[in-house]
Parts: structure tokens; C-alpha cells; sequence
């Protein structure tokens, strides 16, 4: 039985932690603060306060590490709560210190905010060119994880819904948005953890993935759809065109395993 290490038990972690128990893999799972820990202590998951800062990580890491074949990186930039994050430099320290554990595989969890809002029709061989200081150090954090672990994979995943959690939620009402032709770029929490249970489960090392929906929706007419079925107040939309163009393909999963995404039209009423 395999031991794997989630860096982050969130909304997706947690989630995803949860699936790899169902399937027969022993889990450690980390959290930042006590309060959350017996949550993870309850569903079976082996847990750890921790918290990986620009330039140490506290807690017992060390023990975190010490029996685990697989590390998650499943941590987001945090960027926002805090503006002196630096989520480059917190992958790094994790980084360094994996080489005392040569034997763990690593699969880092990014994000498709490395490429630019205006860089059009992407996939998995696209240069990124981000436009943001999160997406700045997203593909800083890919690069040091690549330069440190040729054999890492990367999964960079789209706008998460699912489980409670959609956009629609805090657009609707909302006046003066921009980009109405701009394409979605959504992926459901449970097309995520099947999409990563495939990676893991078939050894799919030295990747890069895109996972995120096929159906790239226009946002205007997604989102006003999504408030007229659901009750909510319709959101209103600027007339004007937008740069925005950024549409983001898995161009990968169906050929290397065959995946297919389930709940690919992301819908308010699947969360």
C-alpha cells in the first residue's frame, strides 16, 4: 500500500484525500492550523500542522515526508489573503527538502493562470506568458519543481467548481462586467480527482497536463444562463469587446489515458 503526502487539504485536497483512501492508499494530509486537524483526523487521514512560509516551513515536516511515496503539492499562492506571499519561493522550500527522500514521486498542482488573459488558444505545448504576479510565480514554481524533479508531473488545473463552490455565485447581480465573448475555462472537482487518481494510479510521470473542460463556453451567455435557471439576479455584461481570449485545451488526457470528462459543462446545479 502506497503512502502519499497531500501538502494542503483544502476544498480540493481534502476532496481528493478522501478518494485516495476509498481506493486503498494510506494519507497524510496538511493543514495551517489545529482547528482543521481533527477534520482530517476523522475521515482517516493521517494529519499534519503545517505551515510553508517564503523562508521555513514549521511544523514536523520531516515526519510528513518520512514513509510517503508520492508528495501533492496542493497548496494554492495565497496571494490574495497575502500580498507578501511568495509562492515560488514556498514550493523551493519544499523542494529542498525532498532530496533526503529520493524515492518520493512528485505531483505539483498548478494552475492555467500561468498563461495570459490574451494569449488565445493554448495547450499543453504553449509557452506560457502570464500577465499577472501570481502567474508569474506560478510558472516560477513549475520551472524550480521541473529543474529539481524531471520526473515530476505537473497538472495545471482550470477555474474549480463543485462542491458548493461556482463563479456564477458571485457574478450574478453584478453590473458592468467585461469580457461577455471571452471563453470559459472551468473544470469540476470531480473530473479533477478522477483526472489525478488516473495520473496516479498509472504512473504518469515527467507530464504536463491541462485539466479543464472541453466545453469552453462564452462567459456572457454562460453565466446569464446559469442565473436564469437558478434564480439568481441576472448578471449584466458590457457590450464592448474584450482582449480577453485566453481558452485553454487539454489536448493530452484522452490519448495518454483515455480520460473523459464527466460533468464537462460545469453547471451551478452539479455543485
Amino acid at each position: 500500500m502506497k503512502t502519499i503526502s497531500i501538502l494542503g487539504c483544502g476544498w480540493l485536497g481534502k476532496a481528493l484525500a478522501d478518494a485516495l483512501l476509498k481506493k486503498g492508499y494510506a494519507v497524510n494530509g496538511s493543514v495551517r492550523s489545529e482547528k482543521k486537524r481533527d477534520a482530517l483526523k476523522a475521515i482517516g487521514i493521517t494529519p499534519y500542522v503545517l505551515q510553508v512560509e517564503n523562508t521555513e516551513i514549521l511544523g514536523d515536516f520531516k515526519s510528513f515526508l518520512s514513509a510517503a511515496d508520492i508528495i501533492i503539492t496542493a497548496f494554492p499562492p495565497g496571494i490574495r489573503r497575502n500580498p507578501n506571499a511568495n509562492y515560488a519561493a514556498r514550493i523551493k522550500q519544499v523542494l529542498a527538502s525532498l532530496p533526503s527522500h529520493s524515492n518520493c514521486k512528485c505531483l505539483h498542482l498548478s494552475s492555467i493562470g500561468v498563461f495570459g488573459a490574451t494569449q488565445g488558444e493554448v495547450n499543453e505545448s504553449t509557452k506560457p506568458e502570464p500577465d499577472r504576479n501570481v502567474g508569474t510565480q506560478l510558472l516560477e514554481a513549475e520551472k524550480a519543481v521541473i529543474a529539481f524533479d524531471t520526473n515530476a508531473t505537473i497538472v495545471r488545473l482550470g477555474g474549480l467548481v463543485g462542491n458548493a463552490r461556482h463563479p456564477v455565485k458571485q457574478l450574478a447581480g453584478k453590473t458592468g462586467l467585461a469580457s461577455a465573448m471571452a471563453p470559459t475555462n472551468l473544470v469540476h472537482q470531480i473530473d479533477v480527482i478522477a483526472f489525478l487518481l488516473a495520473v496516479i494510479d498509472k504512473n504518469l510521470w515527467g507530464q504536463t497536463f491541462h485539466c479543464v473542460s472541453p466545453l469552453h463556453q462564452l462567459r456572457g451567455e454562460f453565466y446569464t444562463q446559469e442565473c436564469i435557471e437558478n434564480g439568481l439576479p441576472l448578471p449584466q455584461f458590457l457590450s464592448g469587446k474584450s482582449n480577453r481570449s485566453k481558452k485553454v485545451l487539454d489536448t493530452k488526457s484522452a490519448e495518454v489515458f483515455g480520460f473523459k470528462y464527466q460533468l464537462a459543462r460545469c453547471r451551478f446545479k452539479d455543485c
